[in-house]
This record gives C-alpha cells, sequence and structure tokens, in this order.
C-alpha cells in the first residue's frame, strides 16, 4: 500500500476530456458528410439506358444514353438538338460531339438521380433556350435488370 500512497495524486484533465470530445464530434461529422454526400458519385454505367427529358416549354420526349467506353456516352432521340456523344466529367455530362454542330456547349448537371440542362451555346442558335430541362431516369424493364 506504501508504493500507491507515495504517487502524486492524478487530476483528470480537462484538456484531455476536451480533446477526447472534439476528436468524437470530428468523427461524428465526418460520418454524417460522408453519408450525405457519398451518394451522389455516379458510376458511368449507373447513366445508361431510357430517360424522359421535360423542355422548359413543357414537351416531354424519351432519350436513350448508351454507354459507348470509359466515360463517353452517346445521346439518342428522335429529331432532339440534344442528340450527340458525351463524356461523363466529374457530375456533368458534357457533349463533346454534338450531332447538330450548332450545340456546342450542352451541359448536363447531375443532381440526386436527375440530371439538369446548365449550360448551352451563348445567342440560342436553335431560337429557343433550353435551359432547366430535365432528365429523369425511366424504370428499367426487366430485360436491362
Amino acid at each position: 500500500m506504501d508504493e500507491f500512497e507515495n504517487q502524486p495524486s492524478r487530476k483528470s484533465s480537462w484538456f484531455r476530456f476536451s480533446l477526447r470530445s472534439l476528436l468524437l464530434l470530428m468523427l461524428l461529422v465526418a460520418v454524417y458528410l460522408a453519408g450525405r454526400y457519398g451518394n451522389r458519385h455516379v458510376f458511368p454505367s449507373q447513366l445508361s439506358g431510357a430517360w424522359e427529358a421535360t423542355l422548359p416549354s413543357g414537351f416531354v420526349r424519351t432519350v436513350t444514353l448508351i454507354h459507348l467506353e470509359e466515360n463517353r456516352f452517346l445521346l439518342k432521340s428522335g429529331g432532339s438538338v440534344f442528340n450527340g456523344v458525351y463524356q461523363w466529367q466529374s457530375d456533368r455530362l458534357v457533349v463533346i460531339q454534338p450531332d447538330d454542330k450548332r450545340m456546342k456547349g450542352l451541359i448536363w448537371k447531375w443532381d440526386d438521380g436527375n440530371m439538369t440542362l446548365i449550360g448551352e451555346p451563348p445567342g440560342n442558335p436553335t431560337g429557343s433556350s433550353y435551359l432547366g430541362a430535365k432528365m429523369e431516369r425511366l424504370e428499367k424493364t426487366e430485360d436491362e435488370k
């Protein structure tokens, strides 16, 4: 018992408690942010398939995205100015070879499972602005699953 009596009493340090609390808080914030932003990452294979495009004027048309290679896609729709080859860059689908040469500059932004047109050629070469057009994923058929 004598050896324990000679040791100085150990005081709990406020700094040590505070550091532990801070580390725990940082861990909780990291887990929260990982869950919140982790589902925004899109793999190119998730983009392939049928989509429904709703234009700002209210017209609706079916659009098909076909995965070509790596991050390149072919967008097809009957008589659409959006047709062409696109490249996936971060969270955007950027046209690199439009079927209609006037439509260079089209950019679709990924937003929680949908895409919104956020970029188009300057001066509205077709006479209409399509900014704000939305593409929503159509349900997959049994053959696609």
